[in-house]
């Protein structure tokens, strides 16, 4: 679709027409392709599920300087184009922050948010950022401060490390992001998900996944004391891409937040097979709440 400024947004709609329909936002590097093995339980459930590419993945047009808020406010006007006026949002990963901007962005639009893995602000107080987090992940946010170069020039290595690899490839590059219950999951039918997803994001380069290093160390572009909807927040102990140290934050400053913080669990283990579920107990907040 194309944005009021001229920029081209792609995006897939997956599951029942008639369904609850639930944002996914992707994480880093991403797409708009979708991935049964992470989508297929929502679907299940009835939900209609809406992907998109962040700006400078896939076919989605850049954009310069794009904050978390700006790809909520795209996001925003994709749900209006499509003439969904109520929807849950979910974000996994690097597109915590992005789920979390777009109820802030559309508070009358965004029902709940569903917060998988997500990454804490880069200047939380009192958070140790890459404490816990895999050699990649701090040599990925360790460049920041050291000017776009060095971002896109270790952007450009993870990228050629990952795109148009196996899983198998994948799993091997990303050795110390990947504790045992995550690496089994990417080398089993999770992988050629994966691989199929950033393969599309990053099939015109890299810029996305630049912008999005640039998004997740910059400022979110919103307060959290304007999400109000009911929050969701699950993230696993053994994490070794965003650690828990991240979820605990956010369950700290996010008043509305039920969380579940799951021993033994990582950062694709808690996901994959279940976001359904999750989702459903999330909109069965939402329904309670309506009532009450």
């Amino acid at each position: 679709m194309r944005l009021p400024d001229g920029r081209d947004l792609e995006y897939e709609v997956q599951g029942p027409s008639t369904g609850p329909v639930a944002l996914f936002h992707h994480g880093m590097p991403g797409s708009a392709v979708p991935m049964d093995t992470v989508l297929g339980s929502m679907t299940a459930r009835g939900f209609r599920v809406i992907t998109y590419s962040r700006a400078g993945y896939g076919t989605s047009s850049h954009a310069t300087g794009r904050t978390v808020a700006d790809t909520a406010a795209d996001c925003a006007f994709l749900l209006t184009h499509l003439g969904v006026k109520r929807y849950l949002t979910v974000g996994w990963s690097a597109g915590g922050p992005h789920a979390l901007a777009s109820a802030a962005v559309a508070p009358e639009s965004v029902e709940g948010v569903l917060l998988v893995s997500s990454f804490a602000p880069f200047d939380a107080d009192g958070l140790d950022y890459v404490e816990g987090m895999g050699a990649q992940n701090v040599a990925q946010f360790g460049t920041v401060g050291h000017g776009e170069s060095a971002m896109r020039e270790l952007v450009g290595q993870m990228a050629s490390a990952v795109r148009g690899n196996t899983s198998a490839d994948v799993a091997t590059e990303m050795a110390s992001l990947l504790p045992p219950v995550d690496l089994a999951v990417l080398t089993a039918e999770y992988g050629a998900d994966n691989a199929a997803n950033m393969d599309h994001g990053l099939s015109r380069g890299d810029e996305g996944w630049v912008a999005d290093l640039a998004a997740l160390t910059s400022p979110w572009g919103f307060d959290f004391g304007v999400v109000v909807a009911p929050v969701e927040l699950w993230h696993g102990t053994v994490d070794q891409m965003v650690p828990v140290t991240h979820g605990q934050w956010l369950a700290e400053h996010l008043p509305t937040a039920e969380v579940h913080l799951e021993p033994e669990q990582g950062h694709l283990s808690i996901a994959i097979g279940s976001l359904g579920e999750k989702l459903a107990v999330l909109r069965g907040r939402v329904a309670d709440r309506a009532t009450s």
